[in-house]
């Protein structure tokens, strides 16, 4: 056996054009493994506290994962860090597609942006060849144009492309990072590029990735695509309708809110179940990369009506709810049409979609009026208007302005009551399962590192299906803090694995960790597997304790912890967050009454030196 451990860090300074290397500590690399949690290591080391999100100070890295690249299955991801300008609080996020794989075949692990360039520039790493080009001629293009013309400039159709659109460029702070038709997509990291003039990195790679007991890892593959193959679920479930997959259930139980989360079902609901409307719209079933085997993305095409073009690799569950169920609307010829344009302008759909619900009832409710929307009438159903408000927040142009800002400056804007309907938790816009249906999820939204974010600090989607399966125990706030701990240690294990959580699901905690270490060579337990994935939460909280946050943050809407859905199974029920945030300071070793990581959890992890400083 031989054990790879020079993980290589390429740096760039966009602004100096300085480009250098080094090479991360083997310590580091057995500590913080890669991906998510090493990104937490060197963000939390490399930033001071208190910058402006859009300043030069702030930093992009990019990192990859110990199976990144390899044949495991699932593991064609890569994973953004840097400080959000949405919340002003840690953003990590995390996108699939071929980039990850071939940044990680030109021989780096982890790539660390800096500075700010006075002209618009892309980013050209081809192996050990690394240049700063001039992107004057694609800024303004939309993502798809953006990537096609990198790849003819480079002469290269395997160049693979992570880019802006104009509402990055714009500094929109919900603005993502598109890659194919995969997206980095929460909490602004696109807008943060955009500060930096920094249109996109490109990326070629030759080199071969590399494992410590190739014989070891061949096994482990296979162990892994059988425990795929004997999930029905992921072998049947997820090829037919990826992450739609549960949308009927979770519509019977109450969980995908409607109206701005005013209600819990609508009479309409069936028209948003994958079973309605697959064989209209799904031309071709496909994989985010290879080797995944699991074809849950799919190519979906509007062929006639006033959407007739339209065409996207989605919509996902969360643009589903964001543009359909949270604005009332039950077209998916509209919602695949949003969504293919988020895509291009390069917008978070959750944010877009839930900053238009709350428009939409701030108009029904008089706070806004036809002259501040240019005579439309934005009522809840308008799907007609999707084009123009996405077109328009991108541009900020006209009402897109105000759109552009996300519902919590929204709503500091126009006042008049509306924070207790501005569906955000810390800043960022709260996806689609309601927590007063699945009493856990409360915890994944108040207490989440980076706000109203469905997978950061758990799965709210895999929570909610499990708590649906309880039946009325899904109302009590009982053994819920256990349960959403226990998912968001596996949450963050994927992401530093770099294999998605769909996939990681599926695959037995054996299989995964004999993945592990046949790549790595360092022979982890299980417990230090899932320690190295407390010290990522434990990073990311102390972060955001550095930027000031308390247990006054970890919050909710007046709307769940107040306010009932007016229809529905949960009809009757609220978020009593209080006693559930309690439970679940005590389990993660953070005190009660701040909800600062005790110095007795921080030494057990060796992380107690940052605790001083991230309270000077």
């Amino acid at each position: 056996m031989t054990r790879k451990t020079d993980r290589v860090v390429l740096r760039i300074d966009v602004g100096t054009g300085k480009i250098q290397r080094e090479i991360i500590a083997e310590e580091d690399v057995r500590t913080f493994m890669g991906g998510r949690v090493l990104g937490d290591k060197f963000l939390y080391e490399e930033m001071a506290p208190g910058i402006d999100a859009l300043s030069p100070k702030n930093k992009i890295l990019l990192g990859v994962g110990p199976l990144t690249g390899t044949s495991a299955p699932g593991t064609s991801r890569y994973a953004v860090h840097t400080k959000s300008p949405l919340t002003g609080l840690f953003l990590s996020s995390v996108s699939g597609g071929y980039f990850g794989p071939e940044f990680r075949r030109t021989g780096h692990d982890l790539l660390v942006i800096e500075g700010s360039s006075e002209k618009p520039v892309y980013i050209l790493i081809l192996d050990d060849k690394v240049e700063i080009k001039d992107a004057k001629e694609i800024w303004g293009m939309p993502t798809d144009a953006t990537q096609e013309f990198i790849k003819e400039e480079s002469g290269s159709t395997k160049i693979r492309v992570a880019c802006i659109g104009p509402a990055g460029e714009r500094q929109i702070p919900y603005a993502s990072i598109v890659n194919e038709r995969r997206v980095a997509g929460r909490g602004g990291a696109g807008a943060v590029m955009g500060s930096k003039n920094l249109k996109a990195m490109a990326v070629g790679g030759s080199k071969q990735v590399e494992v410590a007991d190739h014989e070891a890892f061949k096994s482990a593959v296979k162990h892994a695509f059988q425990d795929i193959s004997k999930n029905p679920r992921m072998r049947e479930g997820f090829t037919l309708y990826g992450s739609n997959l549960g949308t009927s259930p979770l519509v019977a139980g109450g969980i995908v809110p409607w109206r701005n989360w005013q209600n819990g079902t609508s009479a309409e609901a069936k028209e948003l179940f994958p079973e309605t409307w697959r064989k209209k719209f799904v031309k071709k079933d496909v994989r985010c990369a290879p080797p995944c085997n699991v074809k849950c993305s799919k190519i979906n095409l509007v062929t006639e009506g006033r959407h007739a073009g339209a065409i996207s690799e989605g919509p996902d569950y969360e643009t589903v709810y964001s543009f359909g169920a949270c604005c009332d609307v039950s077209d998916i010829a509209a919602v695949i049409e949003a969504d293919s344009l988020c895509d291009r302008y390069g917008l978070d759909t959750i944010s877009m979609g839930v900053s238009i619900a709350f428009a939409m009832e701030c108009y029904e409710k008089g706070i806004i009026n036809r002259d501040d929307l240019g005579g439309e009438e934005l009522r809840f159903g308008r799907s007609d208007l999707f084009p123009k408000l996405v077109r328009d927040t991108a541009y900020r142009q006209g009402f897109g302005e105000l759109l552009s800002m996300g519902t919590k400056r929204m709503a500091q804007i126009l006042g008049k009551g509306s924070d207790a309907f501005a569906m955000h938790a810390k800043g960022m816009e709260i996806a689609g399962y309601d927590p007063r249906g699945a009493k856990s999820v409360a915890l994944v939204y108040a207490c989440g590192p980076r706000g109203g974010c469905h997978k950061t600090s758990a799965g709210a989607n895999s929570l909610s299906m499990a708590e649906l399966r309880t039946g009325e125990a899904r109302f009590s706030n009982q053994g819920k803090a256990a349960l959403t701990k226990a998912s968001g240690d596996k949450r963050v294990l994927s992401d530093s694995m770099m294999m998605c959580v769909f996939v990681h699901g599926s695959v037995s905690n054996e299989a995964s960790l004999e993945l592990l270490n046949a790549a790595t060579g360092f022979g982890w337990s299980q417990e230090e597997a899932y320690a190295i994935a407390e010290r990522g939460s434990n990073l990311e909280r102390l972060f955001n304790v550095r930027e000031g946050l308390r247990r006054s943050w970890d919050t909710l809407p007046a709307r769940l912890l107040c306010e009932s859905p007016g229809n529905g199974p949960n009809k009757g029920q609220v978020v009593e967050l209080e006693g559930l945030v309690d439970d679940y300071y005590r389990i993660c070793g953070w005190d009660v009454e701040t909800g600062i990581p005790t110095r007795e959890k921080l030494r057990q992890l060796g992380l107690e030196e940052l605790l001083d400083r991230s309270l000077t």
